[in-house]
């Protein structure tokens, strides 16, 4: 818990963080709980999604809960109180113990199990496979790829994560490593704008067909004593005489950006960094990703780097929402861009967003997403595309190629 003030033009912000879990262990906790939400066009079936998905985060605020407020205080009055609560508990095993219509509103009580202290507050979306491109990663000081011949490593590593991600569960990787999205590479990624959006991550996913992309900067590849003399048979021997030589150590250093490819938004950001021993001869063609790369110190090292952040980027898309683009509408029916291979099923409930381009008071653009309160029940399904159907028609809601679905 704690807490933190800003103060700035006679405008005080105090932000207060506070965590706290009725159960104190990872067993899983029967919970009851209601959800509400209101009926929207005479369709039960959006309410009765939107009110369960209502029920299931209750659930969850009841084992685990995180408040987040703010308060904005000017020349001494309190003109915003912000408070947000949500949680990190999981829940699963849901049983539908009562349902039904109160007037404008559809009640849902349920009945589940919840496991405290998990990654993702909601499973309903986990079993989507979401898509995900890789694109090439930059390089800061490309001078430092030079020993050892590693030039390649801009497009290997974006290579290496694909094949990582693909044989992890939820996710379907693309290579995009032709492509980067810094051409400034020193200060990426603060080229984008005041709302942590990037607009060249939105265009580069319609171009590929993905939720997300993921992109990056490799900060440093240097040798920390450049001039220190390769190991020998002789160290050991000259160790026991008090002798000792500079180890041949090597830097690996690169950051990881997630965005959005709907939004533009930041979802993810960290920077990575390792060492090791490099003792191959300066003129050695050994070539990034290589199987002589992995069999030395320095290479086995940042494999278990990149094993870490392939882990970070699997953790926070799976928390994501999944989504997909409608491809066309036609009456009640919307045809969306995923299918099978995305693990989209008959019978699936998907809620409808619309979307529009937005420009802020320096002219940068954004996306803004609307939330219709509406759902689609899938109907068809083939291996990239499905077809699903609303209880009123599309044009009631002005719904439009490239607008989204949704399942949390």
């Amino acid at each position: 818990m704690f807490s933190s003030l800003f103060r700035a033009a006679g405008v005080t912000v105090v932000l207060f963080l506070a965590g706290f879990a009725l159960a104190d262990t990872d067993s899983l906790v029967p919970i009851e709980a209601e959800g509400v939400a209101p009926v929207e066009y005479n369709d039960e079936n959006s309410a009765r999604v939107r009110a369960m998905r209502n029920a299931v985060q209750n659930a969850s605020v009841q084992v685990s809960a995180n408040v987040h407020s703010t308060q904005v205080m000017e020349n001494g009055n309190l003109t915003v109180d912000y408070l947000r609560v949500n949680s990190s508990a999981r829940v699963t095993d849901i049983q539908v113990l009562s349902e039904g219509r109160d007037g404008d509103l559809y009640r849902v009580r349920i009945l589940a199990k919840v496991s405290p202290n998990q990654i993702c507050a909601n499973v309903m979306s986990n079993h989507y496979r979401k898509s995900v491109a890789i694109t090439g990663f930059s390089m800061e000081h490309p001078e430092h790829a030079t020993l050892g011949h590693l030039g390649s490593v801009d497009r290997s590593l974006a290579a290496l994560m694909v094949n990582d991600l693909n044989g992890r569960q939820g996710l379907r990787a693309l290579s995009a490593n032709y492509m980067t999205l810094y051409p400034n590479t020193p200060s990426a990624p603060t080229q984008i704008s005041p709302r942590m959006t990037l607009t060249r991550a939105v265009s580069a996913a319609k171009d590929l067909g993905v939720q997300f992309v993921v992109s990056g900067v490799i900060r440093d590849m240097a040798m920390e004593n450049p001039d220190a003399p390769r190991a020998s048979g002789w160290d050991k021997w000259l160790k026991k005489v008090g002798i000792t030589k500079a180890k041949r150590t090597r830097h690996f250093v690169f950051d990881v950006f997630v965005h959005d490819g709907y939004s533009g938004a930041l979802v993810f950001q960290s920077r990575y960094r390792t060492y090791g021993l490099w003792n191959e001869k300066n003129n050695a063609r050994v070539g990034f990703g290589t199987a002589k790369y992995f069999s030395t110190d320095y290479g086995q090292e940042v494999r278990q780097l990149i094993d870490q952040a392939v882990s970070d980027i699997q953790q926070t898309v799976q928390c994501q929402p999944f989504m997909a683009t409608i491809a066309q509408v036609s009456d009640n029916r919307i045809f969306v861009s995923a299918g099978a291979e995305a693990g989209l099923r008959p019978g699936d409930f998907l809620s409808v967003y619309r979307t529009s381009q937005k420009f802020d008071r320096q002219g940068d653009s954004f996306w803004q997403i609307i939330d219709t309160r509406l759902v689609a029940e899938v109907k068809q399904v083939q291996p990239y595309y499905a077809v699903a159907e609303m209880a009123v028609g599309t044009q009631r809601l002005n719904l439009q190629m490239d607008d989204l679905v949704m399942a949390w």
